[in-house]
């Protein structure tokens, strides 16, 4: 198909219709190339922490294997990623409540906090005198409370990014972000693996530390409270271009309801969040691949939760590099593809591959889950920046249907075989491919007809950097 359509007329500088430069000019960033620098070293910062963090917040292979350590089934062992994506509807209300421009850095950083403390209580109950059902349902809250502060933080970073960092800049931004921050998940991943099993790569030297059961996992959950603390912090110091009329909440039905229907009568924004929705769901087959652990290498998926974690980063780290490099040569739909391929590639191993060549499979996972990155990307790429924290809720909100398919393919596993939930995932992941090949232009831009005055008019610069010059960057006053 022609990549221009109707609804994203072909831009070409100066001849461009009038429309269509509208539209371009909606998405321009007006910040000092200076600061939107920072902006860049602050969100990969950030995104560093959290994959430090990684065993903790990515919510899944960890807390599947602690669930079957604790005697839980398999359905039982998805509830932590069940409650964690039933959550997703909550950036829409955190979007609606808390509109303005000015709060972003405030909303972000005690997202972060709160993260910090939910790590803290897991810790807790772990090392508690209490039941094993009451364990499991901490886990469950973790869960569930991270669905809501890592939601409200994707939603509101990519407004950071949106506002902050101009689209030719993003491709780099997400290079630093998931190329280096992935090294920091590889040391977590490690340190997972010497905390919960006390050895790494089958050594046991006395240097490392022994810690039973349940101190181990506690010692875990309770890292990642200093972390995120950390995040809370860093989160604080974005530069932030402010409109000149600050946005006010409206009443529900206008924002969020009718907003809803707005949204998703953009046929771009549908079919790319249908497609996301899609890639997301067959991804979420993840914690089936770990408890595929002992049917392929022959141990309990527990002895190797260290490993998987640390190939899933050390592809991240490659494929982040790849990614983002390849973002600035081609177009967002491009990126769409690849890694919905790459996290098909990976399931397609997990069934033709026995022995320790299997775990290859969680690295190649790790790659392709990079899509989460990319879908929304391309997204916000059809939204201007008023309705910029709106859309990207209602991107997180679309995923809620997905908090069904953690449980949904353990059923599959425990009425068939985990095989079956991997023939389905793929499935799942190949009707995307081909919506987004058939259907979807390589550049989208938002529709005239959602353009506001404010997106037309250039921001000012709060804070320290208001008299930073958004052309050259020096200082004006």
């Amino acid at each position: 198909m022609d990549d221009h359509e109707p609804d994203v007329p072909p831009i070409d500088g100066e001849d461009a219709p009038p429309a269509a430069q509208e539209a371009e000019a909606a998405v321009q960033v007006h910040l000092a190339e200076n600061l939107q620098n920072r902006n860049c070293a602050i969100f990969a910062a950030c995104v560093s922490l959290v994959y430090l963090a990684a065993p903790v917040l990515y919510i899944g292979f960890v807390q599947a294997a602690l669930c079957e350590k604790l005697g839980a089934s398999d359905t039982i062992s998805n509830l932590p990623s069940t409650a964690y994506m039933a959550l997703a509807v909550f950036p829409v209300l955190i979007a609606w409540l808390v509109p303005q421009v000015r709060l972003l850095r405030p909303a972000i950083s005690l997202s972060y906090a709160i993260t910090a403390v939910m790590g803290l209580v897991v810790a807790v109950a772990l090392v508690l005198p209490i039941p094993t059902w009451l364990r499991i349902a901490a886990m469950v809250a973790h869960g569930a409370i991270l669905g809501c502060t890592n939601g409200v933080v994707a939603t509101f970073n990519w407004e950071v990014l949106g506002r902050g960092v101009s689209e030719s800049r993003r491709g780099r931004a997400f290079t630093l972000a998931y190329g280096v921050g992935p090294m920091f998940a590889v040391v977590g991943s490690l340190g997972s693996q010497i905390i919960v099993k006390g050895e790494l790569f089958g050594l046991r030297p006395d240097w490392l530390p022994q810690f039973e059961y349940p101190w181990n996992f506690a010692m875990l959950f309770g890292a990642s409270a200093p972390i995120m603390a950390l995040a809370a912090v860093l989160a604080r110091l974005y530069v932030i271009p402010l409109p000149r009329v600050e946005v006010e909440r409206k009443p529900f039905k206008t924002a969020v309801l009718a907003g809803f229907g707005r949204f998703f009568s953009y046929r771009l924004a549908l079919v790319a969040c249908i497609t996301y929705l899609l890639v997301y769901g067959g991804h979420m087959v993840q914690n089936n691949m770990s408890l595929y652990t002992r049917e392929a290498v022959g141990v309990n998926a527990e002895d190797l939760v260290g490993y998987q974690m640390a190939l899933r980063f050390s592809f991240k780290v490659i494929a982040g590099f790849i990614f983002g490099w390849l973002l600035t040569r081609t177009n967002p739909r491009t990126l769409l593809l690849v890694t919905a391929l790459v996290d098909i590639a990976s399931v397609v191993w997990i069934l033709s591959v026995t022995g320790n060549w299997f775990l290859l499979a969680f690295g190649i996972n790790g790659a392709g889950e990079l899509f989460g990155v990319y879908y929304p990307n391309y997204v916000l790429g059809c939204s201007p920046k008023s309705q910029m924290r709106r859309n990207m809720a209602f991107v997180s909100m679309v995923t809620v249907p997905v908090a069904l398919t953690p449980v949904f393919f353990g059923w599959i596993s425990d009425t068939w075989s985990l095989r079956a939930s991997f023939w389905t995932a793929i499935a799942i992941m190949g009707i995307a491919v081909a919506m987004v090949a058939l259907l979807l232009p390589s550049k989208p831009r938002p529709r005239v007809e959602d353009l506001e005055p404010s997106d037309l008019e250039e921001d000012r610069v709060e804070g320290d950097a208001a008299g930073v010059d958004a052309d050259n960057g020096e200082k004006t006053g």
